[in-house]
């Protein structure tokens, strides 16, 4: 036992034949998870002789490609060398942002005797007896994506509230005329959106914006097209657009194709297509922001978590600044070479991860 949360090794080893046979459990019991399979890492001062930290991560939106290069650069992270011989990933998707799926992959997890839990919060509430449960088996669980009302988490992820901030303020900065704003949330009911919009919409109007019309993007571009597109027929003085992680490809597209000038517009999905967007249309007048989070924070979050799991304190709450990137520096992120879907934000301060290694692991 190499710490309060590594407790019952010897168990774990008797055990581990029936823990892998597990895995199948894990990528089937909740209807449609799957599990992509492990991945192993570690540094010479790992776990005692043939044995590893198996670490479970849980993503509720398995295939998004936002979500898939976050997986890739933490399997690109536990292939490092201070990783490789230390760790063991069982990663297990599960769809449509549920709940009820991603905690009875959770539970999947606990029952294979797994060292810790990372997952991305479907919900900020959903998760809370599975922590409760975990917590009760030593098992440490870390949020990493978003937050959770549970305090027996840790939370490792991006300060989405600061993100919906400071797209807004940088909107309300830069509209002109009457500051009429057409506001689209991301994805409702998930917790970064939940926590973010508030402050989005507090925040235009103290700025002196007048929000006109409201949708969602559902934190994809052609949603948010077409909902920009619907919004456009019926509301003739737009100033300016808010569209909450995604919608910097999608907007400006909408407005091209009803033949309206374009307006300062926020958007923020971290991939690819926005930054391209922003530079096919800059010369025409287009100014954006473009407010992301970037993916490796998943890597980030692997690296806190084998900290615990070695005995190292570590903050229970972690917030990281998200990717700001206006008009000039948006058409600059550009890759030609990319599809729109590639996610940018594949680097990390303070963690070596190179993108060829990330993308032997990406699956987007």
């Amino acid at each position: 036992m190499r710490n309060s949360f590594a407790r019952g090794r010897a168990t774990r080893t008797i055990a581990a034949a029936a823990a892998t046979a597990l895995v199948a459990v894990a990528a089937t019991g909740c209807g449609s998870a799957s599990d992509s399979g492990s991945s192993s890492a570690g540094a010479s001062d790992g776990p005692k002789s043939g044995e590893k930290f198996v670490i479970g991560f849980e993503q509720p939106l398995g295939g998004q490609p936002w979500r898939e290069m976050g997986l890739a650069t933490l399997q690109a992270l536990a292939k490092q060398p201070q990783y490789k011989d230390k760790i063991e990933l069982k990663i297990v998707r599960t769809q449509d942002n549920d709940p009820a799926q991603q905690a009875a992959a959770m539970r999947n997890l606990i029952s294979q005797g797994v060292d810790a839990i990372m997952f991305d919060p479907a919900s900020p509430t959903g998760a809370n007896p599975v922590i409760a449960q975990a917590k009760a088996k030593g098992i440490p669980i870390i949020a990493n994506g978003g937050p959770v009302a549970s305090k027996d988490a840790y939370v490792v992820s991006t300060d989405w509230v600061k993100a919906g901030e400071t797209g807004a303020k940088w909107l309300a900065e830069n509209m002109k005329g009457s500051k009429n704003v057409v506001v689209l949330e991301g994805f409702k009911g998930v917790p970064i959106n939940e926590d973010a919009m508030p402050v989005v919409r507090k925040t235009l109007e103290a700025g002196g914006a007048k929000i006109i019309a409201q949708d969602t993007n559902g934190w994809d571009e052609a949603t948010a097209q077409k909902n920009m597109a619907n919004i456009l027929r019926s509301n003739p003085n737009i100033d300016g657009v808010y569209s909450f992680l995604a919608g910097g490809q999608g907007v400006p597209e909408a407005f091209k194709q009803a033949g309206r000038k374009f307006v300062p517009t926020v958007g923020g999905s971290g991939y690819n297509g926005e930054g391209c967007t922003v530079k096919k249309y800059m010369g025409d007048g287009l100014t954006a922001d473009l407010v992301s989070g970037q993916p490796a924070i998943y890597a980030k979050g692997l690296e806190e978590t084998v900290k615990l799991l070695e005995g190292q304190k570590i903050e229970r709450e972690q917030y990281f600044a998200p990717l700001d990137l206006q008009t000039e520096d948006a058409a600059k992120r550009c890759l030609a070479d990319k599809p729109p879907l590639f996610a940018i934000g594949y680097e990390f301060p303070g963690l070596d991860l190179p993108l060829p290694a990330t993308l032997a692991e990406y699956k987007g």
